[in-house]
Parts: structure tokens; C-alpha cells; sequence
């Protein structure tokens, strides 16, 4: 069961069409009892050593906490290992069928039970790092409001000494006056609003951290070991996220210390008519006050990364959310730089945007008025997406803007645009006729685009990506990726069963590239020399003919999207 919404009637009964209301929740069993189920459950042979707990309990933890399963979709059976090289959790068969190479994995029973001390302090890690972020955007905020009376003082300091100047000289010097306090309080106003915005976020940083507090306080009254296991690593990620929100606001001069200064003019006791101002305001930049102190023990922290590595065998990804899209024909997707989620719907003029968080933002159409086109896209900038016209005509790419909704730019091309890759100001995109073709975006005519020597014509529902040296091609007519220098020798052929009807293609910052296999419903993954691939995403993670894939190089994110309703974003 293990959803946030607990049945109101006992699961137990219900199979035997009775009708009773629901008391306790099992986690092992994912089941909701009455009073008499659980207490025959309390002596069952098979149940005794579960513990249960209260529906009130049970619904003050964390919602994904509640939704962590206790059993193995796959074997039914309870998860009672955890693999570090995989992040997964395992049953035992899990472990004979999947894991027999692996090195790290874990008992999970072994690592919390309470004479091993780790199941309070995983907990206690996070509460020790919470205190420190709370301490912090404390001593954060009592710096900021100190700042900020000082500088309202300062302002009221200057403002006496402009007004006592004022009256030893006469009437003339009045308009003078009044330039220099509106130049005052114009400053003051700036400054002490650019402080308040940094108070602002400190003190939702802080009400950030009252929620994880609450939330790790009932996940250690309530909830089971494995939520506790399991729960940890997102505590642990929400924490180390608002240290680093805190600990940008330091690093980006938010807590400079600020003072307002105010020269006058030296000539104003003997040179009346030559003077054009009253004076100055200027405001000073002192070395900072806040200083922060982090001190959680981050290497007692169970959950760590694993280290970078260039070799395929160390790549491995964990799901981080499914996208319900209420769409088919995808074609293609990317990201932004803001992190917003891209789709493109193949031959129906449609751009849909999603928030990073997976919901639905908008949707715009490449052309305003009723069109056929759309194949594949490429990011640009932070707010700028090419786009193919693919298979129908007018034959063209398209730079929208993503904020506006408007077309930027349009090159004209005389083939049918299919697969589109954007690298260091060039597009490199597949035709239908002609092939390969490259073209700097910084010439508009349409004599700047180059044909790749060598490279096979009619690449009609192909895509290709590259970097600095080579571009990549993945040809779904014979099930093949190529790989091609920029003079068009081919560097190797990657060809085999394991990948079927390649499709979406892109690499990481290792030049490692990751490939759709639209017909084998899954994800490979080859090495820059093409000599070693290995299936790195298949269909029992939920990929169901794959045809778009995007690899946000900045993040480590792997985002996948099916032809048909779903996409996926991974963590490489």
C-alpha cells in the first residue's frame, strides 16, 4: 500500500467483505488493520516481529516517507539489502539475480538495529546540520537588521549635517538641497531594500528548515528503520540544498557591510556661485561581518556520491521523478538553463514546458499560425531553443524564445530537418537529402552551411549530436551509431543487438554517449572509442518505445522521454 491516503476500512477484512474501520498501519505488510486483525497479527508466526503503528502516526511522517514500499515488485518479496554501487534497495533475489559482482552492499537490519547506534545517528546528522543552518540564518539575520539600522541612522546623521550647512549659507543653496536628499533616501531606499530582499529569503530559508525539523522529529518517533534508512538521504539532500542557498547568499556579497557617506563640498563657505551640487552620496563596502560555520559531520553521512569516473562500467543512474505527459508523438526534449523540462511534439507545431518539479508550465507553437513542422531541439541559451521543421514544409530551424513565446529567428534551408544538435555557436543537423550539414550560427546566408563529407544521404528520422572533435549519428534504418571527425572520416561503427532503431542521441562531459533504442525499449550507453556499451536504463524502469533524450552536463541530469504520455528524469 505505503501511500500518503490510508483506507479508511481494514485491508484484511475487506477481503472477506467485511467492513471495519482501520486502527494501525503495518509497514512491512503495507496493510491497514482493526483491532482484531492486529492483534492476531501481533502473534502470527510470520508477523509477531513487525511493528505497527497508529493511522495518527502513521500520517504525521513525511509524505515520501510513506510512500517508501517495504517489498520487491519483482519477487514479493522484503527488501533487506541496499546496494551503494546500484542505490537500490534489494531483496534475496534481487541479490543473487542482479547484484553478484557488486562490492558495497548493506544488511539493512545489521545497519539500523540499535546496538549498531546508526539508526539515531543518521537521524542525528541531519538534526546536528539543521541546528547548524538554523544558527546561521540566525546570526545571517541579526547581521542584516544590525546593517540596516545603521544604515536608516547614517541617513539621519547626513541628512542633520546637509540641513545645518544649509542654513549658514543662504536661500540660493535650497534647490541644491533638495537634489541631494532625494540622491540620499534614493540610495538609502536601494540599499536597505536590497538588504530586506536578503532577509526575506534568509527568513524563509529559516521557515524551511522549522518543516524538516518537525518532519525529522515525527520520522524519528514513527517511522519504520527502512523509512528511516531511506527517508535519511533526502533529508540530507533538502539540508545540504538550503546550506547551499545560505552559503550563496554569503559568497554572492549579500552580507557586504554597507554605509552611506556623504562628501560635502569644500568650496561652500567661499565660492557660492561656482557650485553645482550640494555634495555626494556614495555607499561603502566593508569587510563582511557574517562569517558561517558548518559543522555536521559530513563524512559519517551514510549516503555519499560515488566518485566520477570516465569508464562506462562506473556510470549508473537513479531515478529522481517520472513525468506524466498527456501528449504523444515525442520527439524531442531538452532542458534549460533554469531547469525547466522541454517537449517537443513531432509534426504538430508544439512546444511544451514543464517546471523541474515535473508539473505542466505552458505550451507554445513554434509558428502562430496552423503548421505541420516540429522534429527535434536543441537548447541554445538560457531562454532560446532551436527547433526542426522535420518532414513537412516550410523546410527550416527556429530559435524561439521560451520566456516570450515569439520566434527570434528562422534559418531557411532547402531539405527537410530532422535530428538537431547546437555546440559552441554551430548547429550540426540531419537532412533528408543531403545528409549531414553544419552551420555557424553567426552567418544568416544561407552559402555558410557545409555538407560533412562521406556522410549517407536521405537521414530522414535520424539524430546526431556532437562536441569540439567529432559528431555522433545514430541511424535507426540500420540500427547504427557512427562516429565521424569534422572532415568526415569515420572514427567507428557501433552496431549490435543490444541496441535496436537507435534514436535520441547526446554525451556527457566525457564524451560518453547515451543513446534511445526506440524498438529495444531502453537507454545505452557507449564509450568515447566505441569499443564498450552496455544497457544502462531498460524497460522495467518504465521505458516504452524511447525516442527523445537530453544530458544536462551541469547537473548530471538524464532526461528521457517515451514517444508516447511519459518522460523520466535520471541522476546520472
Amino acid at each position: 500500500m505505503a501511500t500518503t491516503e490510508i483506507a479508511t476500512f481494514c485491508d484484511i477484512c475487506l477481503t472477506m467483505d467485511l467492513n471495519k474501520l482501520a486502527e494501525e498501519f503495518c509497514p512491512q505488510c503495507e496493510e491497514v488493520l482493526c483491532g482484531d486483525c492486529r492483534n492476531h497479527h501481533k502473534i502470527s508466526k510470520s508477523s509477531k516481529s513487525h511493528q505497527t503503528i497508529s493511522i495518527g502516526k502513521y500520517n504525521k511522517l513525511p509524505s515520501f516517507i510513506k510512500q517508501i514500499k517495504h517489498t520487491c515488485e519483482e519477487h514479493d518479496c522484503s527488501f533487506e539489502f541496499y546496494c551503494k554501487s546500484h542505490d537500490s534497495l534489494c531483496c534475496k533475489l534481487c541479490l543473487i539475480s542482479g547484484h553478484k559482482e557488486c562490492k558495497e552492499t548493506v544488511f539493512i537490519d545489521d545497519f539500523l538495529t540499535p546496538s549498531s547506534r546508526h539508526q539515531s545517528a543518521a537521524l542525528d546528522n541531519i538534526a546536528k546540520d539543521l541546528k547548524d543552518l538554523e544558527s546561521n540564518i540566525s546570526y545571517a539575520l541579526k547581521d542584516r537588521n544590525r546593517n540596516l539600522a545603521e544604515l536608516r541612522l547614517q541617513k539621519r546623521v547626513i541628512a542633520e549635517q546637509i540641513k545645518e550647512k544649509r542654513q549658514e549659507i543662504n536661500m540660493f543653496l535650497n534647490n541644491l538641497e533638495e537634489v541631494m536628499i532625494e540622491k540620499l533616501s534614493a540610495t538609502e531606499n536601494e540599499y536597505c531594500q536590497k538588504i530586506k530582499e536578503v532577509i526575506e529569503k534568509l527568513n524563509k530559508r529559516k521557515m524551511i528548515v522549522e518543516e524538516i525539523k518537525k518532519d525529522v522529529e515525527s520520522v524519528k518517533m514513527f517511522a519504520s528503520n527502512l523509512q528511516i534508512f531511506m527517508g535519511t538521504k533526502t533529508f540530507q539532500e533538502n539540508v545540504s540544498t538550503n546550506e547551499l542557498n545560505v552559503q550563496s547568499l554569503l559568497d554572492n556579497g549579500s552580507f557586504a557591510n554597507l554605509t552611506i557617506v556623504c562628501t560635502l563640498n569644500e568650496n561652500l563657505n567661499r565660492l557660492i556661485n561656482d557650485i553645482k551640487t550640494f555634495g555626494d552620496i556614495e555607499v561603502n563596502k566593508y569587510e563582511k561581518h557574517a562569517s558561517f560555520s558548518w559543522k555536521g559531520n559530513k563524512s559519517a553521512q551514510f549516503f555519499k556520491p560515488m566518485p566520477g569516473d570516465k569508464s562506462i562500467e562506473n556510470i549508473n543512474v537513479r531515478l529522481v521523478r517520472k513525468i506524466e505527459i498527456d501528449r504523444n508523438d515525442l520527439s524531442g526534449c531538452g532542458m534549460s538553463e533554469t531547469g525547466k523540462l522541454l517537449f517537443l511534439q513531432a509534426h504538430k507545431n508544439t512546444l511544451l514546458i514543464y517546471e523541474a518539479d515535473g508539473e505542466f508550465n505552458s505550451k507554445m507553437h513554434i509558428k502562430p499560425v496552423l503548421s505541420k513542422i516540429g522534429y527535434d531541439l536543441a537548447v541554445v541559451d538560457s531562454n532560446t531553443v532551436a527547433v526542426s521543421s522535420g518532414g513537412n514544409y516550410p523546410n527550416a530551424i527556429y530559435l524561439i524564445d521560451t520566456n516570450t513565446a515569439k520566434m527570434q529567428q528562422v534559418f531557411d534551408l532547402n531539405d527537410f530537418c530532422y535530428g538537431l544538435s547546437y555546440h559552441n555557436g554551430s548547429f550540426v543537423f540531419c537532412t533528408y537529402v543531403k545528409g549531414i550539414q553544419i552551420f555557424d550560427r553567426s552567418h544568416e546566408n544561407v552559402t555558410n552551411f557545409r555538407l560533412l563529407p562521406n556522410s549517407p544521404q536521405q537521414l530522414g528520422y535520424t539524430y546526431v549530436t556532437s562536441n569540439e572533435n567529432f559528431i555522433f549519428l545514430s541511424n535507426c534504418k540500420d540500427h547504427s551509431v557512427v562516429c565521424y571527425d569534422y572532415n568526415g572520416q569515420v572514427q567507428w561503427i557501433y552496431s549490435d543487438s543490444l541496441l535496436r532503431k537507435p534514436c535520441g542521441i547526446t554525451l556527457d562531459s566525457y564524451s560518453n554517449i547515451y543513446v534511445a533504442g526506440f524498438d529495444s525499449n531502453n537507454i545505452v550507453v557507449i564509450s568515447p572509442d566505441g569499443k564498450q556499451a552496455k544497457e544502462l536504463i531498460g524497460a522495467s524502469d518504465g521505458l516504452l518505445n524511447p525516442q527523445a533524450i537530453h544530458l544536462d552536463k551541469t547537473q548530471n541530469l538524464l532526461l528521457v522521454a517515451n514517444y508516447n504520455k511519459a518522460a523520466f528524469l535520471f541522476r546520472v
